[in-house]
């Protein structure tokens, strides 16, 4: 499977998706801004969704911590993150992200 090596326009990413923090550096860019994350679904289609994680964007609060119940196990191969056009939670395999884009302000005219 092919990955490409520049996925962001002014972020260092040799070797981004090789990384063991994959999970962690995606989710860092998701609570940063919106980012444009092109991957093929599980049907074999392609899909490109523009989402984030940031707080002020989603219309609803995160779960708030629970001491009397185990804490939720993180599968860390599927992000969880806010479509920002559909309007709803979805997720993706990180197996099959093709490519992300950030600093998508930085190119609106």
């Amino acid at each position: 499977m092919t990955k490409y090596s520049n996925v962001t326009p002014y972020r260092e990413t040799n070797n981004f998706f090789a990384s063991p923090t994959l999970y962690e550096n995606i989710r860092d860019f998701l609570h940063d801004e919106i980012i444009e994350v092109c991957f093929t679904k599980k049907d074999g289609t392609e899909r490109k969704m523009l989402c984030t994680l940031q707080s002020n964007i989603i219309d609803q609060e995160y779960e708030s911590y629970d001491d009397t119940k185990p804490p939720k196990i993180i599968n860390k191969e599927v992000m969880r993150v806010y479509d920002t056009e559909a309007k709803g939670w979805r997720s993706f395999l990180l197996a099959n992200v093709k490519y992300l884009k950030t600093n998508l302000n930085d190119y609106s005219s």
